[in-house]
């Protein structure tokens, strides 16, 4: 679970930092880096200036996430990679619930995340896609200020509904929904998907439905 976390907290950070190239993908580099820029002081700056009042209200700081990062997530594709051959034994209200229970985790997550940040530098990398290619991994590379260790992440990507959308990030080589998938196929296989939904529920912070 610290694994995971970890993987989240740097990997949705870094993509808080990087959500222009991905909608960019078509327009020129220096529109693109231009994007990136703007929209990095532009977040940055209103985090800086409701630090205090998002720590103290939690659920601002999560309204804040749903309004500028969740638009970027393809949840249900990432909920069917994650649950594998159990997205098809799962009923239709499963389903739903799972996804919309693995979207408040990443919500929750990413909150800690966002006020964990501390002006790391985010170095981008050539997006890797054929030509008409819809699917881009995206390479960027998190470096410390404090002289530790550079993180590579890879943000992989596809086309939904005319627009780029993540369905998986990796940090330093593992997989963000390999990691998930691993733990809840444990807890299906020995406890089922509906124990499953009610930890999930749990963590979140919600009764079981």
């Amino acid at each position: 679970m610290k694994r995971i976390r970890r993987i989240v907290i740097w990997g949705l950070t870094a993509w808080f930092l990087s959500a222009g190239p991905v909608a960019a993908q078509s327009q020129s580099a220096e529109q693109a880096q231009s994007l990136v820029r703007e929209t990095t002081d532009a977040v940055l700056s209103r985090l800086e200036s409701k630090r205090e009042a998002l720590q103290q209200n939690p659920e601002e700081l999560y309204a804040l996430i749903e309004d500028i990062v969740l638009p970027h997530f393809d949840f249900e594709a990432m909920s069917r990679l994650v649950l594998a051959r159990h997205w098809r034994t799962a009923s239709e209200e499963q389903r739903r619930q799972f996804v919309e229970e693995f979207r408040r985790l990443l919500v929750r997550t990413y909150g800690t995340a966002l006020l964990e940040y501390s002006g790391e530098t985010i170095d981008y990398r050539p997006v890797h896609a054929g030509e008409n290619a819809d699917r881009v991994s995206v390479p960027t590379e998190v470096v410390s200020d404090q002289g530790g260790p550079s993180i590579p992440i890879v943000y992989r990507l596809h086309q939904a509904n005319g627009k780029w959308l993540v369905y998986d990030i990796s940090v330093d080589g593992v997989s963000l929904l390999l990691n998930y998938r691993n733990e809840y196929n444990t807890v299906i296989r020995r406890e089922g998907m509906d124990a499953l939904l009610a930890r999930m529920s749990g963590k979140n912070g919600r009764a079981p439905s």
